[in-house]
């Protein structure tokens, strides 16, 4: 967090060479930064919590205190109820439509409707954290992250003003995919929560535990 907010007067000012109306490369360099700060404790602790045998990239046991500060704020109780939610930033749809969404394209319109609707705020605040944790981890994890402008579509040729993460469903009995999750934040929104995400860290011991020069 530090270096998002040091570095980020020089990253306003940076421009893709041959590109340089899509404006600042800050989303490159949001997205880039944020990876560790929200997969390392997702990934060593929350994602941890129903293996007792342990696992190769395990911290739960370093600290208990800290363990169970992240069990209370990320067990599973309503996203709504998180120190680091605030109301409307986060918009959440489960799509099951066929063909299902590719995000390397352009997003159907149909879906755009649906995120930008009061409906798609609701299901994010009813959300459990451990739903939230799971596809903002795949999203970063595994690329599913697609730009998008202010008027919540596809960005090709215009600058970025939102995120949308995007999480596979797949049945348990086949490994088939069903559906797609989707989380959608606005730029602006998304570096303000790693604020408080990064402050809840703190309070809760987390930051001691993946510091790193």
């Amino acid at each position: 967090m530090q270096l998002i907010e040091q570095l980020w007067p020089e990253v306003e000012r940076t421009r893709q060479l041959d590109a340089p109306h899509l404006g600042p490369l800050s989303t490159t360099f949001l997205i880039s930064m944020s990876m560790p700060i929200i997969n390392l404790p997702i990934e060593r602790i929350e994602r941890r919590r129903s293996n007792e045998a342990g696992a190769y990239a395990d911290d739960r046991h370093i600290d208990a205190e800290v363990s169970a500060a992240v069990d209370r704020e990320l067990g599973g109780q309503a996203f709504s109820t998180a120190r680091f939610y605030r109301e409307g930033e986060w918009r959440f749809v489960t799509t099951s439509r066929s063909p299902l969404p590719n995000l390397a394209n352009a997003l159907p319109d149909e879906i755009v409707d649906q995120l930008e609707s009061d409906e798609a705020a609701s299901a994010a605040s009813k959300m459990s954290t451990s739903q939230w944790c799971g596809i903002l981890r795949n999203a970063l994890a595994h690329g599913g992250i697609a730009y998008l402008d202010v008027y919540g579509r596809s960005s090709y040729g215009s600058p970025v003003a939102m995120l949308l993460f995007g999480s596979g469903r797949y049945d348990r009995e086949t490994g088939e995919l069903v559906g797609v999750n989707l989380l959608r934040i606005k730029q602006s929104d998304y570096r303000a929560f790693l604020h408080r995400w990064v402050a809840w860290l703190s309070d809760s011991g987390l930051s001691a535990l993946f510091a790193a020069a």
